[in-house]
């Protein structure tokens, strides 16, 4: 593996510095085009937007995944099967007042779990989006989980070994997603919170567009690509954005903070996933 340690373009070539991590050599690499799909966090981004920054959405996301490979036919197991009979089959979107959380079965028997809290913004180490918890941290989760979520719930989050907090992040789409011989794709492009679950769907239709652009190797396939997914993106995004405002029970200037306790049929029609803009692309 390596890491980027320096990009430039020169006469229409793209040279950059990388570290090997394996050896701690540093190499020049050359080529045609550069594509960026470094996440959210960019540096390649970072070098032709200088002054950008990530938003902080207003929530973060206790994540876990509990591996019951072992403990199949477990109390805990088979309570959660009974109360989501569809695990497997589709995600669990679970709504209460002011939050949401999700569920749904990985391979190998796994459960993967997040539950989304709304808090200020925490102090982040590095350039990182996740961290760490302690003990008190971890116990003051599994003592509310017990007052918010269903008791089958709210036991597969204790069982988790680990969890950890993920920061959520957007960002205002982007003007532009292509700089001289370099172009993103991806989360590079437009970080996008997960609510939708859009992000490796964006990801891999700029890939394809992308694709499709460049082998007609015509000057103007980055701007081609740009027409084609800039709109796209940006209104995934913001629409992404809305949707987990929403969830978590938080202001918009248009509507009353959701509740699902008093919402009526119309706000819970806003919530459907097909209301993506493209959502059948």
């Amino acid at each position: 593996m390596n890491s980027l340690r320096n990009c430039c373009i020169s006469q229409g070539s793209v040279i950059i510095n990388t570290k090997v991590l394996q050896t701690g050599e540093i190499i020049e690499i050359v080529g045609d085009l550069l594509v960026a799909a470094d996440d959210c966090l960019s540096s390649i981004r970072q070098k032709y937007l200088p002054e950008f920054k990530l938003r902080y959405s207003g929530y973060c996301a206790w994540r876990g995944v509990l591996d019951f490979s072992e403990i199949e036919d477990s109390e805990t197991i088979t309570g959660i099967k009974k109360a989501y009979p569809d695990l497997g089959k589709c995600l669990y979107f679970d709504l209460a007042s002011g939050t949401h959380s999700v569920l749904y079965e990985l391979l190998n028997k796994k459960l993967n779990r997040l539950w989304y809290v709304n808090q200020p913004e925490p102090e982040a180490k590095g350039t990182s989006v996740t961290t760490k918890v302690t003990s008190d941290m971890i116990q003051k989760m599994h003592q509310a989980a017990e007052k918010v979520w269903i008791p089958e719930l709210a036991k597969v989050m204790k069982e988790t070994k680990e969890p950890f907090l993920n920061f959520i992040y957007d960002s205002d789409p982007l003007e532009k997603i292509f700089y001289d011989n370099v172009v993103f794709v991806g989360d590079a492009a437009h970080p996008t919170t997960p609510h939708c679950p859009r992000s490796t769907n964006m990801a891999i239709l700029d890939a394809s567009v992308l694709g499709k652009c460049i082998e007609k190797w015509e000057i103007s396939y980055m701007e081609e690509y740009q027409f084609i997914r800039l709109p796209v993106t940006s209104k995934q995004v913001l629409r992404v954005r809305r949707l987990g405002r929403i969830k978590q029970g938080l202001v918009l200037p248009d509507r009353d903070p959701f509740d699902p306790k008093s919402a009526r049929e119309e706000d819970c029609q806003e919530l459907l996933q097909r209301n993506t803009p493209f959502f059948n692309i």
